[in-house]
């Protein structure tokens, strides 16, 4: 049977997002909401000696080197696929299905993740709030529904088949929305932090007082510290080992790699936009944060938290919204504040919904999964069937996140920064494995003779090997597999395998998948008579 070479087409895809819908669209994907949330209520309750700042700005500089490799690349080869096609190209097919499926298979499995936020984070919080505020029963209520499992599935759905939908009918039309509901939010966020620079600490605990009862700011930290809550002086390492929560959204600050053929004047928007995002992202969350520790103190942050909200009748600890509404006084605010956060709240899924339908619709252009998932409509622009398919893949995730208590939030994490890993080392070699690429490319920069994206890479293969021993140490990522530089036991006290441990073998799984995907393609198509390992030898039209 004689071998033929597989022709990659056009995509059929258009250049719809401009310089500012790029750079909301990295900055949706971080969150600034959702980061400041688990700041706020997870490191002052679980993570004693952990100074918050310290925090921030330790995952920044960790993040800072991954995002400008990614923007490196998506510069020098502006394709949709993300590092799909960086990887593929410089790598080899190989690694660059390891290190995009990945990606893939996460972006469905933390479909399931954000969907239920809107409900648990957003929409739950909103309505209790506004009706504690009012004294309105009903929405006391509603907002108990909405975090119930029925309530949360049922929003999610809701909101998945919505945004498939908006993006099926075409990008333009997402990135008005998103643009707008984007100001929305951020006014939210101008709104909190007037509320806390004129207000004070006493105001706060009068009004705290009054809403639950007289003494409740008191009771709330006895409460806790009897219940195990303590806390420690600032501490290095205590800061380092909560940055997993902030790593989760700041990371993906890249998220426009993945749509790269659809960005205009993508080799000037992409090399800013990526690390722009994440400073922007890291610097309004330090100022409100900073504003939270001062009027409401880190004591009563971590003390409320610490019991999920329960000494405060709630059914889960307040979001920072609701905070700023105690100290507010004011029904008013409390909308604003809530309405405006219900956009963080579910930010990361319409990146993780186009970046994996992109993804797809590349492994279909090269011939290494159905070509059907590169369908594009030819109205709309757009991959409706890979659309469809992340919708339903996010919708049995949703599912199986709400209703089982195995799935942590940081499980998947430690894969991404696998990920992370593989395109660090690509960017390494770039300059000698494809230097007629590298030389014609905008980031063709050199410092002191040496390629710059060679350093780049190297920093931020080093940055990832240390977020991965972060990961592997912090006893709340569901991945506690190492105490220090220490393996943790394989096995419990009944002989079964530790939760840790299996989720680490299930997300190491995760990682090797993409390879045996891709030797199966490669298997296939050799019987069809392709050699589909020639199609990686030139970077793909868009």
């Amino acid at each position: 049977m004689s071998v033929q070479m597989f022709t990659r087409r056009a995509t059929g895809l258009v250049r719809e997002a401009g310089t500012w819908s790029t750079l909301i669209y990295n900055i949706n994907f971080i969150s600034i909401g959702l980061m400041m949330l688990f700041v706020l209520q997870l490191e002052p309750a679980l993570y004693p000696g952990g100074s918050l700042q310290l925090s921030y700005v330790l995952a920044l500089l960790l993040v800072l080197p991954t995002s400008l490799v990614f923007s490196f690349f998506a510069s020098a080869m502006p394709r949709s696929g993300g590092d799909y096609v960086y990887v593929s190209r410089v790598l080899g097919p190989r690694l660059g299905m390891m290190s995009s499926w990945i990606n893939t298979i996460w972006w469905f499995i933390y479909g399931g993740v954000p969907s239920a936020f809107f409900a648990r984070y957003g929409l739950g919080p909103l309505c209790r709030n506004v009706g504690l505020m009012s004294g309105n029963q009903g929405l006391i209520d509603l907002g108990t529904w909405f975090v119930s499992p029925e309530g949360t599935i049922i929003t999610g759905i809701v909101l998945i088949v919505a945004l498939v939908a908006v993006f099926s009918l075409g990008l333009g039309l997402y990135f008005r929305i998103q643009n707008a509901l984007f100001v929305l939010a951020v006014v939210a966020l101008g709104v909190v932090a007037i509320v806390l620079m004129t207000g004070s600490p006493a105001q706060f605990q009068a009004n705290l007082d009054g809403l639950f009862g007289a003494g409740t700011f008191d009771a709330t930290i006895a409460a806790a510290q009897g219940g195990g809550f303590a806390e420690a002086p600032v501490d290095l390492y205590a800061s380092l080992i909560p940055i997993t929560w902030i790593y989760l959204e700041l990371v993906f600050n890249q998220s426009s790699a993945y749509i790269g053929g659809e960005v205009r004047s993508a080799s000037r928007v992409q090399l800013w936009s990526m690390p722009v995002a994440a400073v922007v992202a890291i610097g309004a969350s330090m100022g409100i944060t900073a504003l939270f520790e001062s009027q409401v103190g880190t004591t009563f942050l971590g003390a409320v938290s610490y019991d999920f909200g329960a000494d405060l009748g709630l059914s889960s600890a307040p979001t920072y919204t609701e905070l700023a509404a105690y100290m507010s006084g004011s029904t008013f605010v409390s909308i604003i504040a809530g309405v405006g956060f219900l956009f963080w709240s579910y930010s990361w899924l319409p990146g993780q919904i186009l970046n994996a339908s992109r993804n797809l619709l590349a492994y279909g252009l090269d011939g290494v999964l159905p070509a059907r998932l590169a369908s594009v409509n030819e109205r709309y622009h757009t991959p409706v069937f890979a659309l469809a398919l992340v919708g339903l893949g996010s919708i049995v995730f949703l599912w199986i996140y709400v209703n089982n208590s195995f799935f942590n939030t940081l499980v998947g994490i430690p894969a991404f920064v696998a990920s992370f890993a593989i395109v660090s080392i690509a960017a390494i070699v770039l300059p000698s494995r494809r230097p007629a690429l590298f030389e014609s490319s905008p980031v063709n920069w050199r410092w002191a003779g040496v390629p710059v994206i060679s350093i780049v890479g190297a920093v931020s293969l080093a940055a990832c090997i240390l977020v991965e021993w972060v990961y592997f140490n912090d006893p709340y990522s569901g991945v506690n597999i190492l105490s220090g530089l220490t393996l943790t036991p394989f096995f419990g006290e009944d002989g079964a395998l530790t939760t840790n441990w299996r989720n680490f073998l299930w997300a190491a799984g995760t990682v090797v998948s993409g390879l045996v995907i891709y030797e199966l393609a490669r298997w296939y198509r050799r019987r069809q008579g392709v050699a589909l390992e020639r199609t990686f030898a030139e970077v793909p039209v868009e």
